[in-house]
């Protein structure tokens, strides 16, 4: 094999592959780096065959064993009728890694991060693949989470009063400026919230965009991935953030999203088929969706404290500019929340 890529053990991880499955000649990939769970492609005989996730560099203790709840997620799917990689193992023995990391099948097809990987799908089939996601969010937000054994993920309280406590209390742990619009919205999201008790409740996935999921040639989604982020709670807060990311500028994301002028289906359209596919009523899209922005908001917050304290250098970013967006975002929730 080839020289291993920083986070794979060759040595290691390809004793334990030879042992496990009884290959020792194999090539590793890297699929993707940076903050989040570190992936990596195993090619057996030139061609990807295995993947393998875990923590980022430098993660250690409770936090490094995220990447096993992520994996335990996407096992105890794998009977469902949502669609998953399928994993084979997942593996807590320093003996073979010093973090636990998650092995399954790869998964052919591709992520939707840029216009080039959209207009590869068909023009004809773009609304069909957009109907298509919201389909496979409707699977997820119907499983039974005690059929799937993960009913201790429950947590005490609503999803959304939840996470309103964490980020603007991550808000005013980092937070080098006064920020005063995101307590202005954090506390117009909290005078309207929604009663919990009326949302359905279920798995909320909690990244559900196009780069998150895996497409087939013909659009079609073989799976949903990056299960990082995942909850028990309201399950619209998903659709609320599906639908802010559809108008969210793209300067203010790492990723892009495909918008109406592309081929991709209405706001109205898509909440009508996530109904008639999940059969739940649907209600505060809007208020899920000024949530959302303003979580992206907070997330903005974070990334300029970091950007200004030079904890991201390996960013080409101007803190400024990062600044910005976080009152951008903030109003832009405001005016959602408004309408809604």
């Amino acid at each position: 094999m080839t020289q291993s890529p920083a986070g794979f053990d060759a040595d290691s991880i390809g004793r334990w592959i030879e042992q496990r499955f009884g290959v020792s000649d194999f090539d590793v990939e890297v699929m993707s780096v940076g903050r989040s769970n570190l992936t990596f492609t195993i090619l057996v005989d030139g061609s990807p065959h295995w993947v393998l996730r875990r923590p980022p560099l430098g993660h250690e203790g409770g936090s490094a064993h995220n990447v096993a709840r992520e994996g335990r997620i996407m096992a105890a799917l794998n009977d469902s009728s949502v669609p998953v990689p399928t994993v084979l193992d997942i593996v807590d023995d320093p003996e073979v890694l010093d973090v636990p990391f998650v092995f399954m099948d790869h998964c052919p097809g591709f992520p939707i991060n840029t216009p080039a990987e959209w207009e590869s799908i068909p023009a004809e089939n773009h609304r069909e693949c957009a109907f298509g996601m919201v389909g496979a969010l409707a699977a997820i937000h119907s499983v039974d989470v005690d059929a799937v054994g993960l009913s201790d993920l429950r947590r005490p309280g609503g999803l959304i009063d939840r996470q309103l406590r964490r980020w603007i209390g991550q808000v005013e742990k980092i937070a080098m400026r006064e920020t005063p619009i995101i307590h202005e919205v954090h506390d117009a999201l909290r005078g309207a919230m929604p009663d919990p008790t009326r949302s359905p409740v279920g798995i909320a996935h909690g990244d559900f965009k196009p780069n998150n999921m895996i497409f087939a040639p013909d659009g079609s989604v073989n799976a949903v991935v990056d299960w990082e982020l995942t909850a028990i709670g309201e399950v619209l807060t998903d659709l609320g953030y599906f639908v802010a990311m559809l108008t969210v500028p793209d300067e203010y994301t790492s990723i892009w999203v495909p918008r109406t002028e592309d081929g991709f289906p209405t706001t109205d359209e898509l909440i009508d088929h996530y109904q008639e596919a999940s059969g739940h009523e649907v209600h505060d899209v809007g208020y899920y969706s000024a949530f959302a922005m303003w979580k992206l908001a907070c997330i903005r917050e974070g990334v300029y404290t970091r950007l200004a304290t030079g904890k991201m250098g390996d960013l080409d970013l101007d803190p400024e500019e990062a600044g910005a967006g976080v009152e951008d975002l903030a109003r832009q929730a405001l005016e959602l929340l408004e309408r809604s």
